[in-house]
């Protein structure tokens, strides 16, 4: 946990269990920042040994993140990208500015949702490959 597994937009070390979200969120209300991604996503390890973001608290900006990828009435899906995507992104901030945001719920059962996620497209990708 303590191994800096990517950078930011700002360059700052991301290390697991940091949540990450859109560049300028930390300063202006999501809703203002025209065409910007309004999920959070935590950083965090795969069992593949491969650093990872993950959406995370999809709940928070549900509306807008419906609106924005176009969702209409089916669940949110979670979204997993390689922690490289994330240097478009900022480590976000609580406490106005002044605490570092790490994830806040059970960090086994989200590292037991990446694994399933990724056994499950890497199985997807196999099927593709073999057609």
């Amino acid at each position: 946990m303590n191994d800096c597994l990517g950078y930011d937009c700002d360059g700052n070390e991301i290390y697991e269990y940091r949540i990450l979200r859109a560049v300028w969120s930390n300063d202006i209300p999501i809703e203002e920042l025209n065409g910007a991604d309004p999920r959070f996503y935590c950083a965090i390890v795969g069992e593949d040994g491969k650093a990872y973001a993950i959406s995370v608290y999809d709940w928070y900006n549900k509306d807008l993140i419906r609106k924005r990828e176009n969702i209409i009435e089916e669940e949110i899906p979670v979204i997993v990208k390689p922690i490289e995507e994330m240097k478009n992104y900022e480590v976000a901030m609580s406490d106005g500015g002044n605490e570092k945001f790490y994830y806040s719920f059970d960090r086994d059962e989200l590292k037991e949702q990446l694994n399933n996620y990724l056994k499950k497209n890497n199985k997807q990708l196999k099927l593709i490959k073999k057609i």
